[in-house]
């Protein structure tokens, strides 16, 4: 298969679905959705150091929610943090 040149542009919308990051990019032949599933991001030894950090991140900035989620289980329950719990 012989690759084809287009002039492309990947734009700042950049979101996370939970399974996959997905870019926003402009092309000559109109806007796309550029599709980055989580395993390949995983498997990129060069974003290993940031991806962790940024979970800590995340872990950190959620951590008063969990907190007060946990203070309403059972001990040894594995409860899960609700996009309701995080208001």
């Amino acid at each position: 298969m012989e690759a084809i040149a287009v002039a492309a542009q990947l734009l700042d919308e950049i979101t996370w679905d939970g399974q996959a990051l997905l870019v926003a990019a402009a092309t000559e032949n109109g806007h796309m959705i550029c599709r980055m599933p989580r395993e390949t991001i995983h498997a990129l030894r060069i974003y290993r150091r940031e991806i962790q950090l940024e979970w800590r991140n995340i872990g950190e900035k959620l951590a008063p929610f969990l907190i007060a989620k946990l203070s309403q289980v059972a001990a040894g329950a594995t409860p899960d943090l609700l996009r309701r719990d995080s208001r």
